[in-house]
Order: structure tokens, then sequence, then C-alpha cells
């Protein structure tokens, strides 16, 4: 009695035919990356002051240069520094003042020193040169400063809410069907961004598009894991996420050399268009159609992988079902009923949260550090597909907890000493996890070290808390409530309980009733 995976082995676990389809479902990986983080592009901050009616015509009168017009018409900034002030101006109708052009405030009044001071009521004046992003469009800065945060926050909202509807739609509707339809709504979606008029729709389809990539992304995953053989899997899913940290290494240069946001857009979006085509370059998931009864159109499948990898199969397929009433049903509530299990749910949802929290508050903060952030963006992907090569050489030699549990606790570790050291390498902790902008762009406002030691916190605790966990290395995964309660305890291998049976009987043996394939549902 064969399993799929089994029958996979016989047609080749990971063939030519698995490769090329691994090379395609890896380029929108790639492209999810501008996405993902590419909002340090999208939000990129230049100097700026606040708009005073007529110093600019002041400004030509007197032939001042730039400089010497923010020395004569700015106030400083209330760190006491030598930078002026970004959000405050003088109180000052400079159009019917008669100031001289040497030192206008003085004239004005009198030589006081108690200047009354204003908020930026006419607009913004963004320096000569800068980059076009979302903050300069829309002027998201001093009160308005917190509308960055919330737009990737949306996104985010949009990832969750993604993961759980296009998950359902992969099951119900097949990964190929699913994945094309996210890819769809993504690309038309991103095409209407670089137009829209203001903030707030810029808010809503933000949160669209962060809705159908992810799902497109999480589809496309779940896809290429079910094509592979058992043993493929998990180095299919590492370079899955290698091509997402070389997508972030191209899209520093695409920014690079595209600067302006709506123009970034339009040239990260286009290319998706491309990935449509894929309903004729790969195939639906046989394992899906298995589960789906489609057991003609899972067999054509797995001939043709045969045929391409070079293998010999042809076999007839019968299904055999299972009563679904002798099949449990858990609930929600099944991950905290027993005491092993809700601590492990416990630990794992903090560490997932706090994983993402890291690693995308680590992108994020490049955006503040006012260096070259082409260069540290293209480093913080290229860091990654070391750590990923590295997973693959020691999670099988040394196990899964220690690994988790040591990049917790190294990126805990350099976010605290990179917090204390600001001339060290800005890339040194770009081996964390994913962001909240409000914690990167709110506290980097009081000081700078500060999102980095909050990071760091939450590193070290992710890295103590997986200590917890049970290693799972040389374990039969649990099939059950009562299995995890007894992770620790040697277990024979249990046969799995399937919604449905395939069974294939080969042509190609001599007896054909002792070749079957089972296939779970």
């Amino acid at each position: 009695m064969l399993t799929f995976d089994d029958v996979l082995e016989e047609v080749g676990g990971f063939g030519l035919y698995q490769k090329i389809t691994f090379f395609f479902v890896c380029l929108p990986s790639a492209v999810f990356s501008y996405l993902y983080v590419g909002f340090v592009f999208l939000a990129v901050t230049p100097d700026h002051w606040c708009r005073s009616p007529g110093v600019t015509e002041l400004r030509d009168k007197c032939n001042w240069s730039l400089e010497q017009e923010k020395n004569y018409t700015l106030p400083v900034g209330q760190s006491g520094s030598s930078s002026y002030s970004q959000c405050e101006k003088y109180d000052v109708d400079w159009n019917s003042s008669s100031g001289s052009c040497e030192n206008p405030l003085l004239f004005i009044w009198n030589g006081s020193q108690d200047l009354p001071l204003i908020t930026c009521q006419d607009g913004w004046v963004f320096e000569n040169d800068s980059i076009s992003s979302i903050v300069t469009e829309f002027e998201l800065v001093c009160a308005d400063s917190w509308k960055l945060d919330l737009s990737q926050a949306c996104l985010n909202l949009g990832f969750t809410l993604g993961t759980v509807i296009m998950g359902y739609a992969a099951d119900r509707f097949g990964r190929k069907l699913s994945f094309l339809f996210a890819t769809f709504v993504t690309s038309v979606l991103g095409l209407v961004v670089p137009f829209l008029p203001n903030y707030s729709w810029f808010l809503i389809f933000r949160t669209l598009q962060g809705l159908f990539s992810k799902g497109s992304w999480v589809c496309a995953y779940v896809f290429i894991t079910e094509l592979v053989g058992l043993q493929y899997r998990r180095t299919v899913g590492v370079l899955y996420q290698v091509c997402y940290s070389s997508g972030m290494m191209i899209l520093s240069s695409v920014a690079y050399f595209i600067p302006d946001w709506r123009n970034l857009q339009l040239a990260t979006t286009i290319p998706s268009f491309f990935f449509l085509t894929y309903y004729w370059l790969i195939p639906e998931s046989p394992r899906w159609m298995l589960s789906q009864k489609k057991n003609t159109e899972a067999l054509s499948v797995i001939q043709q992988m045969a045929k391409r990898n070079g293998k010999s199969f042809s076999n007839k397929i019968e299904i055999v079902e299972e009563r679904s009433e002798d099949l449990d049903r858990p609930s929600f509530v099944e991950l905290v009923r027993t005491p092993q299990m809700r601590k492990h749910t416990f630990i794992l949802m903090f560490n997932w949260f706090a994983i993402t929290l890291v690693y995308q508050g680590l992108i994020m903060r490049l955006g503040t550090l006012g260096g070259n952030i082409y260069l540290d963006f293209f480093i913080s992907g290229a860091v990654e597909i070391p750590a990923a090569i590295l997973i693959l050489l020691t999670i099988e030699r040394i196990g899964r907890r220690l690994p988790f549990a040591a990049g917790g606790l190294l990126s805990g570790g350099t976010c605290l000493i990179a917090a204390f050291i600001p001339e060290m390498c800005s890339s040194l902790c770009d081996i964390g996890g994913i962001a909240a902008p409000f914690i990167v762009y709110r506290l980097s406002g009081i000081w700078k070290g500060l999102p980095l030691l909050v990071l760091g916190v939450i590193g070290l605790i992710v890295g103590g808390l997986v200590l917890l966990l049970p290693e799972t290395k040389g374990l039969t995964l649990p099939d059950s409530i009562e299995d995890v309660e007894n992770l620790k305890r040697p277990k024979k291998k249990i046969l799995k309980t399937h919604h449905q049976q395939s069974v294939l009987y080969s042509t190609d043996v001599k007896d054909p009733a002792s070749v079957k394939m089972v296939v779970e549902g």
C-alpha cells in the first residue's frame, strides 16, 4: 500500500517537471517582496520645513541661499540642536513685512527672543531634488505622520485576512485557480494605486493589495510543497523564501533607478500580469484533485510528471471513501484545552507575532537611518540567503528548537548592542522577523536607538520561549491532542486517518493487487 508521497518518489520526487514548475512559482515570490517590505521606498521622508507665503519672493529679492532662508525665517528644532523645526514656523506675515534682507526678524520683532510659533498651516516645503514618495505626495509628516504607520498596518491587516480567506479558497476551488485569481486582482489593484488622488483611497487599495497578494503567495507555497516528494518539501519551502530574498535584492536596484513612488509601483506591478500565463504553464495540485474526487485529472498530471522526469507510470484509479461519522472534527478550543497543547499554542502564537514584528521593524528602520537606503536594503536581502542555507544544513543535524531559539536570542542581542553603538553596521540586526511601523517610526522620533531596544527585548523573549517547546527531530509528528500531551515519549508510527483513499492498481507489475496508493483527502 503506497501513499501519494510514495507515488511521487516513483515518478520523481523532485525531477525536471517539479524543478521547472518550481522556477515558475518562485518568480511571484520574488515580486511579492515589493508589497511586503517595499514600504521602505514608498515612505521615504526627505528633509522638510513649513511653507511660509512670501518667503520665496523675499529670498529672490534678497538673493538668499537656501541655508540663509532657513536661518532667517525658521525656528530652531525643539531639541535645541542646529537643525530647524519641521513642524512649526514663526507667526509672521512675510508678504506684508518690511524687514531687511540682513536679518528681517530683528526689525519685525525689535529683537525680542520670544517669537510666537504656529503649526504649518500652509503645508510644507520638501528639499530640492527629494524623492517623490507617499510622504511628499500626501504630506504625511508632523501631526499626520501617524497616517504613514496606518498605511503599513492596513497592509498587514490585509495579509492577515488574505491568509484566512484565500486559504479557504485554495481548499475549496483549488490551489492554481485561487493563485491566478489573487494574482489578477493584485495586479489590477497595483495598476490603479499610482493614479489614486488622495490618502484615503490609497489606504483602501493598500489594504486590498495586502489581502490578495498574501493569498497568492500562500497558494503558490502550498501548491509547490504538495508537488514534490516528502524529503524535498523542507528544501523547497526554504528555497521559496530565498526567492523572496532575491526579490529584495533586485528591488533595491529597481528602486535606485526608478525612485519616484508612482513609477516604482508601475514597474513592480506590470510584470505580475505575466503570471497569468501560468494557467497554461503549471498544473493543478494532483493531491488536491484527488481530495476532490477528480481522479482522472490527477492521474493525468502524475503521468505527465513521470514522462517529463523520464519515469514510467501507468495506473488505473479507484476511490474508497471512509465514513465521515468516524472522523473527529476538532475545534479551536482543542488548541487550549490541554496543558501541553495550550503551552505550545501560546508560545507559537507569540513567536509568530514577535518574529513578524522584529523582521519588518528592522527592514523599515533602514528608512530612518539616513544612510544609503538602497545599499542597506540590498544587504538586508542578501544576508537572508546564507541564513537559509544554514537552516538547511543544520535543521536535521541539531533539530528545530535550538536554531529557532538561537535566531531569537541572536537577533535580540544584536539589536540591543546596536541600540547603544550607533556606528555599528545597520544590517547587523537584519536577521530578524516582521515589524510594526508604529514602533519604528514613532519611537525613532524619541530616540533613534529606542526601536532597536524594544525589538531586542522581544527577540530575547522569543529565543527563551522556544526553549520551552519540545524538540521534534526524529519524532513522528502528533496526529491527536493525546499525542501532543505525550510528545516526549517515543511512539510508533501511527496510521493516519484519511477522509478518502485513492487506490491505484499498477499495470506494470506482475501482481496488480499488491500495488495500491492511499492518498490523504
